[in-house]
């Protein structure tokens, strides 16, 4: 066979192939064979790719009938509602919503608290403040109970349905000081003490409640849009009445001096 042709027969070289090739005519390229290793190699990366995507194809499926056999469960345990549930917390209670929690279906009331003081606006963390109420009728007038009643101070967030906050979000008191006091015409608490900032709850407020304890006659106070941010500090990052306490210990030292 000619070395320049494959479809040539002459084997002495003495055909005209190798003028062929300088006129112009194509030398047709030989198609190397595939060794019998590679292809068995090739046959089995085939058969590799095929059994992958069967087992694909399994798993898909059994996810699908995971997720069926779920969300039957769901529904016959009743968790169908859960994202209702969901979407009702996204709501806020205003005040007239929280005082039906409070009250019920008692919405009638002889007595109103009506606030005498100034509250601080906004109250700051840990810093002190007094409230003064006085107890009026329907029309406003002050009036004096038979006995004295006790009251209570609650703080509730803004979420539906609100929550009645006892502990701060590092597990303490949320409330010290004067957080109960007794009157049967006024109420004084002298000293209450938050130990929270807004901040870190819903809409960056609370609820401050006041309501008498044992008397359903007596509608509660609610004073919305309560705001509590934290201690103001100087320039040095000293809470103010840190650094007054440290200037009053360091006068009497200057004086003797």
């Amino acid at each position: 066979m000619c070395n320049l042709n494959i479809l040539c027969k002459v084997s002495d070289g003495s055909c005209r192939c190798c003028g062929a090739e300088s006129s112009g005519i194509i030398k047709p390229v030989p198609i190397p064979l595939i060794n019998p290793h590679e292809g068995a190699l090739i046959m089995s990366l085939f058969k590799m790719i095929t059994q992958q995507n069967e087992m694909i194809r399994k798993i898909s499926e059994d996810a699908r009938l995971t997720a069926e056999k779920i969300t039957s469960l769901s529904e016959n345990l009743g968790l169908k509602q859960s994202k209702h549930v969901e979407f009702a917390s996204e709501e806020v209670t205003n005040p007239e919503k929280l005082l039906k929690i409070l009250c019920g279906d008692n919405c009638q009331h002889d007595y109103n608290l009506e606030l005498i003081s100034e509250l601080p606006s906004p109250v700051f963390k840990e810093k002190a403040f007094s409230m003064l109420l006085q107890i009026v009728d329907n029309t406003g007038q002050k009036v004096t109970l038979p006995t004295s009643a006790g009251f209570t101070i609650m703080l509730f967030t803004t979420e539906s349905p609100p929550k009645l906050m006892k502990i701060n979000t590092s597990g303490d008191k949320i409330m010290r000081g004067t957080t109960d006091a007794d009157g049967n015409s006024t109420v004084l608490f002298r000293k209450i003490v938050i130990k929270e900032v807004t901040s870190h709850f819903r809409n960056g407020c609370f609820f401050l409640v006041v309501a008498a304890k044992n008397l359903s006659n007596i509608k509660p106070l609610i004073v919305p849009d309560f705001v509590i941010k934290a201690r103001k500090l100087n320039g040095d990052g000293v809470s103010r009445k840190k650094q007054k306490m440290e200037e009053e210990m360091a006068l009497p030292t200057e004086i003797s001096s």
